[in-house]
């Protein structure tokens, strides 16, 4: 009979690897100050690499689908449905990619910081009258070989539906003709059970949930199945407006999601 890995082990493991990725982050920062471009790609590599050890020490199993097999051969705008932190590491640990987040997560505790450390960006959701900056900054991590990553639900959820896009940030691959990469995430089985309403606030990190209990809560998980399917790109050229782009790739991944649910 296959040995679960127990909770204590998840714990041990994962703390080890996050003490490792703060140092590694910390040196990184301070080894590459005065290069902004240097020290987010670093940081990229370290948080993939990182990642990948966490969800080996979980026993989270990623299953992969592409329609289209050549689909790496150049840089992204990313988009993804959203329901837990674990999401992040399961992404970066396939393609590195500059996340974007609110100004509001890099004032959290703990997960503020490992935002920081792992080449986040951040964006001011309260002040609007920022977004032609933001939009221009991003621009320029496309233009110099990064994936940008945003979650356009704007929040997490409890894997029940996928939320309508919030088309503000679209304006990025609208602008710039990038493609859009959109890619379908899903919980498949916790500890052996098929992911539904009994099990999924284990794994999705929602409205008022607080992290600690909800992280100690995760840390019990024996066994994981996700699955990750990376849809055909978009091109931003076949489309009027932002608006009409983020509809198109919310309708692709709530189809995709909803057929495997």
């Amino acid at each position: 009979m296959k040995k679960l890995i127990q909770t204590p082990k998840n714990l041990i493991t994962t703390n080890y690897f996050i003490g490792k990725y703060t140092l590694e982050g910390v040196v990184n920062s301070l080894v590459n100050r005065s290069d902004d471009a240097a020290r987010r790609k670093k940081a990229l590599l370290i948080t993939a690499k990182n990642a990948s050890s966490v969800l080996k020490g979980m026993n989270v199993k990623i299953r992969t689908e592409f329609e289209d097999k050549d689909i790496f051969e150049r840089n992204y705008f990313m988009v993804a449905n959203h329901m837990s932190y674990l999401d992040i590491l399961i992404l970066s640990s396939i393609r590195p990619a500059v996340f974007v987040t609110s100004k509001e997560m890099e004032k959290t505790f703990f997960l503020g910081d490992m935002a920081k450390l792992g080449g986040s960006f951040f964006v001011d959701r309260v002040n609007r009258r920022k977004i032609k900056e933001e939009v221009a900054a991003l621009e320029n991590l496309l233009h110099q070989g990064f994936n940008v990553f945003i979650f356009p639900e704007g929040t997490s959820t409890d894997g029940s539906q996928v939320l309508p896009f919030k088309k503000s940030l679209f304006r990025v691959p609208f602008q710039t003709q990038f493609p859009i990469l959109p890619i379908c995430l899903k919980y498949e089985k916790y500890n052996g059970e098929a992911f539904g309403p009994q099990n999924r606030d284990n794994i999705c990190w929602y409205g008022d949930m607080t992290f600690g209990p909800h992280f100690l809560q995760l840390m019990g998980t024996q066994e994981l199945e996700v699955s990750l399917k990376y849809l055909n790109p978009l091109d931003p050229k076949q489309f009027a407006s932002h608006g009409e782009l983020a509809q198109r790739a919310h309708q692709l991944i709530n189809d995709c999601y909803m057929q495997r649910n």
